[in-house]
């Protein structure tokens, strides 16, 4: 029977979306084989080009779910309401520091309006996750993550850029099940080749609420 939290948290999921994200929002623990996780994340960030020196200053809603295909393996999906995602996560250590591989493909549509132009953007996103478990309530998670993007723009011509960034969360457990999740996650990303999305960094601080089913 769902309680009354469950049934506002489902009709947040469905009502939440947004543009895409630079965050994760992820431990280095998988989700067991057959488990279901929701989640929904709001993420204030900040797009800063150098040579320009325009900053551009977004917040960012996303819908997600994971699945435990088991193997130390999940699977995930976000959408925003330009794009979505595609993710994978893949523990490789085990023990009171735990390591896993994250891998994502990304795509989205923008529109002509200000800081942005009409194109189609491509994404494909690698890194990692270390998490240390101080309690069955506490985990502490951080990790590098490479991006490499490219756009197609709808009036001819494209451009890429490669972003390396780093990312730091903090999960909180709650709930007399202990399937209720809070998150808050820091991460700053910088150019190292190209100007997609910008010619500068891009930094996020947010929050994403997850509910395991």
């Amino acid at each position: 029977m769902r309680t009354r939290c469950d049934r506002l948290f489902v009709a947040a999921l469905l009502a939440c979306a947004g543009c895409g994200t630079y965050t994760t929002y992820q431990t280095a623990e998988p989700l067991p084989r057959g488990r279901w996780q929701g989640s929904l994340a709001v993420t204030p960030g900040l797009f800063v080009d150098v040579p320009a020196s325009t900053p551009t200053p977004t917040v960012i809603n996303e819908l997600a779910v994971r699945y435990g295909v088991g193997g130390d393996t999940d699977i995930g999906a976000k959408i925003y309401s330009v794009g979505g995602e595609l993710s994978v996560r893949h523990r490789v250590g085990t023990g009171p520091w735990q390591w896993a591989l994250l891998g994502a493909v990304a795509w989205a549509r923008t529109d002509e309006q200000a800081g942005t132009t009409e194109a189609w953007l491509g994404q494909l996103r690698l890194g990692g996750v270390i998490t240390r478990r101080t309690s069955t309530r506490w985990a502490f998670s951080f990790g590098p993550a490479l991006t490499g993007s490219a756009y197609t723009f709808a009036g001819g011509g494209n451009a890429q850029g490669l972003l390396l960034g780093a990312f730091g969360n903090a999960q909180w457990t709650f709930g007399e099940a202990r399937r209720w999740h809070l998150i808050p996650e820091l991460s700053v990303h910088a150019t190292v080749a190209g100007d997609v999305p910008v010619d500068g960094f891009v930094t996020m601080l947010g929050l994403a609420i997850a509910r395991d089913f």
